[in-house]
């Protein structure tokens, strides 16, 4: 069985971005910034960080960038920090178990499929399930445990409670988990902690502005995994603490703080925020494959520098400045330490 059960699922992941360096057209991982990232979060006690996610444009990575990325991670120590990847259906059978035997290499406990890019958008719960099921199985064939993951921004369609009690039924106590990132709580993170079936799974939040909201519904149950952590780590730790303490209403303050800097980085607010703004603000590198503007990064100083909470203000300045070295260090600093 697995190292990784229920009872020790981590409460809190960051989808990490993934430090970039180069030029366009493609720019490329750099292998040596993105391990310190990784240190660095370690070192301020994250519990997980999750590789391959939508916030570094994972998604869009090659199955051969993605597998270097996996493995690059061998060479940092991250102490007590255990690591989960996210695997691709539409990259098909023989990379999942190539992916799968660099997770095992690479010591990854955990690896999370979503649906496919290649399904149709009227797809059935069972064609999605059977869709997932090449990755799901090289995962439980490794002995890691795994997750599933709904992201219809990414995927095209959603990952409904039908498809994961298919998926639960035929891989048993290996999976341990379901990721939620849509833009409508009832409609999704609410019918999955609802359903009997999953009882017994984590169900971790992925759409960050619903977070209080699940930590208040079920605590015993509910995590995240979040791209905003890898921009805001010392405030998510700041949440997490409140809700150990039920102290709910310094979790929804201190959460409006994040989803302030979030929608600051929103274009449509049915849509993911474009997180490598904030990714660029924190020196690890331009995107992968688009520009910023200045005005764009001004939106988010703008967000950041009007919060009203001296105390929220300054842990966000201090995670978008973990890195001590980006391009508006100074800047940050300021901001952290003004009244």
């Amino acid at each position: 069985m697995p190292k990784i059960s229920f009872a020790n699922y981590p409460l809190a992941t960051v989808a990490c971005f993934d430090a970039t360096s180069g030029e366009l057209p493609r720019r490329v991982l750099d292998v040596q910034r993105n391990n310190r990232f990784l240190k660095k979060l370690a070192e301020n006690n994250v519990a997980a960080v999750l590789i391959g996610a939508s916030t570094g444009q994972g998604h869009v990575r090659t199955p051969e960038e993605l597998d270097q990325w996996f493995l690059s991670t061998k060479e940092v120590e991250l102490g007590n920090t255990i690591k989960i990847a996210l695997l691709r259906p539409e990259d098909g059978s023989d990379w999942h178990h190539r992916h799968v035997a660099t997770l095992v290499d690479a010591d990854f406990d955990i690896a999370f499929v979503r649906p496919g890019t290649d399904l149709n958008s009227a797809a059935t719960s069972q064609e999605i399930s059977l869709n997932m099921q090449s990755a799901c199985q090289a995962v439980v064939d490794a002995d890691l445990a795994l997750g599933v993951y709904s992201i219809p921004d990414v995927s095209g369609v959603a990952l409904g409670t039908d498809s994961v009690a298919d998926i639960q039924q035929r891989f048993g106590q290996h999976l341990v988990a379901v990721k939620v990132t849509e833009a409508d709580y009832q409609s999704s993170t609410k019918q999955f902690l609802e359903d009997q079936r999953l009882q017994n799974l984590r169900i971790v939040q992925g759409w960050d502005p619903f977070l209080a909201n699940a930590l208040q519904d079920d605590p015993r149950r509910c995590g995240v995994t979040s791209g905003p952590m890898s921009f805001a780590v010392f405030q998510y730790l700041h949440i997490l603490e409140a809700a150990r303490n039920n102290d709910w209403q310094e979790v929804q303050h201190a959460q409006l703080a994040v989803t302030t800097l979030f929608q600051s980085m929103q274009d449509d607010p049915a849509k993911f925020a474009d997180l490598q703004r904030a990714k660029y603000i924190m020196g690890l590198g331009n995107p992968l494959l688009d520009t910023i503007s200045q005005q764009q990064i001004e939106r988010v100083f703008s967000a950041l520098e009007h919060l009203p909470r001296r105390a929220d203000r300054k842990r966000l300045s201090e995670s978008l400045n973990l890195m001590q070295d980006g391009p508006y260090r100074e800047r940050l600093l300021e901001v952290g330490s003004s009244q």
